[in-house]
């Protein structure tokens, strides 16, 4: 019956895996980390541009706190950065910038809120190769720079971030080769805790629901989607991990939120 129960509870948290939506309106205070220590901001704040739905945050102080060195070019309108030697332009009122000679694109302009330039925080994952996470019951930005890359077999990289070391052993097993989906479900280390991957198949029949320690291969074209869900049995079980993959051939995890 407590099997049941669990496999119940994992099935219905794998169904957020096709309708989740990764970044909530954030309100108007919004904080941010970068590695897990927290960026001050003394006099402009980050905040939602309701206009392009898209967080925006001053670029100078995330990019100090990333180690990077920031000029700007009043004549041009233009923030110039450079870190570890990656030299990037990026001008007020456009939705690119260049890093190392190459353009790059992003989804809502470059603007300037009193004398500090904001950008959108995929500005911050495209220029810096970071990744991004928007924690809404926190409130926060959560920027990291520290990755596990594995590829896929077109060569693309596909790096992620997420301090759960079960998540990291999940996504380090992935490999697409030659059309098909192959992986290994990690083992759980404690009784109380609950490790599930779940396959959602294009032509709707039955999803397939997979308990910890299990290897797996499916053809990506067949696939609507796949997750993972860690979980701690204890008290009212908290989730510790759960990330969906839904845009397949891409191996870039999703971070499913309530």
């Amino acid at each position: 019956m407590k099997k049941g129960l669990l496999s119940l509870v994992t099935f219905s948290i794998l169904g957020l895996f096709l309708h989740s939506s990764t970044l909530a309106a954030p309100p108007n205070e919004i904080r941010v980390t970068v590695d897990g220590k927290g960026v001050n901001f003394p006099d402009s704040k980050p905040f939602l541009d309701a206009q392009a739905n898209r967080t925006m945050v001053p670029v100078r102080f995330v990019s100090q706190a990333l180690g990077a060195t920031v000029d700007w070019d009043s004549a041009n309108q233009t923030v110039k950065i450079n870190r570890q030697g990656k030299a990037i332009a990026l001008r007020i009122g456009e939705k690119k910038a260049t890093v190392n000679g190459q353009s790059i694109s992003f989804d809502a302009a470059a603007q300037l809120h009193g004398s500090r330039t904001f950008v959108p925080l995929r500005f911050i994952s495209e220029a810096y190769g970071a990744q991004v996470e928007w924690r809404a019951p926190e409130n926060l930005v959560a920027i990291r720079t520290t990755q596990s890359v594995i590829k896929d077999d077109s060569g693309k990289n596909h790096p992620v971030n997420e301090s759960d070391p079960t998540f990291q052993a999940f996504h380090k097993s992935l490999q697409i080769k030659n059309g098909v989906l192959s992986g290994t479900v990690p083992k759980s280390w404690a009784s109380n805790i609950r490790i599930s991957s779940g396959f959602y198949f294009k032509d709707g029949r039955v999803p397939v629901i997979m308990e910890t320690g299990g290897s797996f291969s499916y053809k990506v074209n067949e696939l609507e989607a796949f997750g993972i869900v860690v979980l701690d049995t204890k008290g009212k079980g908290k989730r510790l991990a759960v990330y969906s993959y839904r845009n397949l051939p891409s191996l870039t995890p999703v971070k499913v939120v309530d």
